[in-house]
């Protein structure tokens, strides 16, 4: 039942974003004049990334259930659950902020849907009649009739099926998030107590009582690398990405970014050449966020590198993006692990030069970063010739 005193709105929008009908809108929440305008304008500014996600996540599964997003309204920010999927080359969303409310919108919406599949049968009818103008077999427009149920069926058990898939979604984010933060800080302690041991102590120590602190020192930075990670993946997979978006000088970040790895890579004997196009504007970021990309796409290239080898960071203008990449003279990627890249957990079978330890997480991550950002990554890789890694991101 529809809770009182709810908002509750549904449309249609082409892929662009923009809103082509209002369905539904009993409380009057939405302008007339928002048609042939973006959906995003009426969410608040602290949200847009969230909605981002949601028709990204739309065009990727063509349904999308439970995203709690914020809605401006005249009472100021209010929180609306958002359902959607495509139906043909149009994008139904229903939204309210009762989350009852939203689902039985969206059922709505399935079913204007299915009236239209309704009225082509009927065109099918009138097309079916034989040159005496008489009717084809009842049997067969049973047969329609029965399809047609079928689907509704299946449509209202697929969206049944995926609103417990993002309950138990949400729950799986919700025990990794609590998980990793309850175990990051016993980790640190470990690790500061063992970098302790091994910086006073480490003249007087047995050689195997320094091999094993070394081996505990290690294997904890992996760790804290590791829950790191899971926190970034639970927080984006819940659409929690925040950024704080200011005006930065990419260039500058770029190269104090560089100088950083570069201690790292001279443990290698790697040396790291920045190259830049002569004015590069400031670009609308977080630069934090940014700093991870790098930090993930620069120590992967120290990674897998062989010793005595360069890695290149370029920054170029092209038309309204700058763009970033960083390239290796490593092994390469084979052509068919490529896809495998950007997924969470997948690893390829390029194996690091030194031993070093791959939580399998880094480049979902950068991808989702950067996606956020309204930018784009790729990558282009040479077995036995290296990789280069590129993200691009919009003046």
């Amino acid at each position: 039942m529809k809770e009182l005193n709810s908002k509750r709105f549904s449309v249609f929008c082409n892929s662009e974003g923009i809103i082509t009908q209002i369905l539904q809108d009993e409380s009057q929440f939405l302008s007339s004049t928002i048609v042939g305008n973006m959906l995003f304008t009426i969410v608040d500014p602290s949200d847009l990334n969230k909605i981002l996600n949601f028709f990204q996540e739309l065009q990727k599964e063509k349904t999308a259930f439970g995203w709690e997003i914020n809605v401006v309204t005249e009472k100021g920010a209010e929180t609306f659950t958002f359902f959607g999927g495509i139906f043909g080359t149009q994008i139904g969303i229903a939204a309210s902020t009762s989350k009852d409310g939203a689902e039985e919108l969206f059922t709505e919406l399935v079913r204007i849907n299915n009236e239209q599949t309704n009225i082509i049968r009927t065109l099918s009818k009138e097309k079916g009649k034989n040159q005496a103008g008489e009717e084809p077999t009842v049997a067969y427009y049973e047969e329609l009739s029965r399809l047609n149920n079928d689907l509704v069926n299946m449509q209202r058990e697929l969206s049944k099926k995926n609103r417990e898939l993002d309950e138990l979604n949400k729950l799986k984010n919700q025990f990794l998030g609590i998980a990793a933060h309850d175990l990051r800080n016993p980790l640190g302690i470990i690790m500061s107590y063992s970098d302790f041991l091994l910086e006073e102590l480490e003249d007087e120590l047995p050689a195997d009582s320094k091999k094993m602190l070394y081996a505990i020192q290690s294997s904890s930075e992996f760790m804290l690398r590791l829950l790191d990670d899971l926190l970034d993946i639970a927080a984006i997979e819940s659409g929690k990405l925040n950024l704080d978006i200011q005006k930065t000088d990419l260039q500058a970040l770029v190269k104090k970014n560089v100088t950083l790895n570069a201690i790292i890579a001279a443990k290698k004997d790697i040396s790291i050449q920045v190259e830049t196009d002569e004015h590069v504007p400031t670009v609308n970021i977080d630069a934090n966020k940014i700093e991870q990309v790098l930090n993930n796409l620069i120590s992967n290239a120290i990674k897998f590198s062989e010793p005595n080898t360069l890695i290149k960071v370029k920054i170029s203008c092209v038309e309204n993006e700058v763009c970033v990449s960083v390239t290796d003279q490593g092994h390469g990627i084979p052509m068919d692990e490529l896809e495998k890249l950007f997924k969470p957990f997948q690893k390829t079978s390029v194996k690091a030069t030194d031993g070093e330890k791959s939580t399998g997480l880094g480049l979902s991550i950068v991808r989702n970063i950067i996606q956020g950002h309204g930018g784009k990554v790729w990558v282009d890789s040479n077995a036995g010739i290296g990789s280069v890694f590129y993200f691009s991101l919009p003046f």
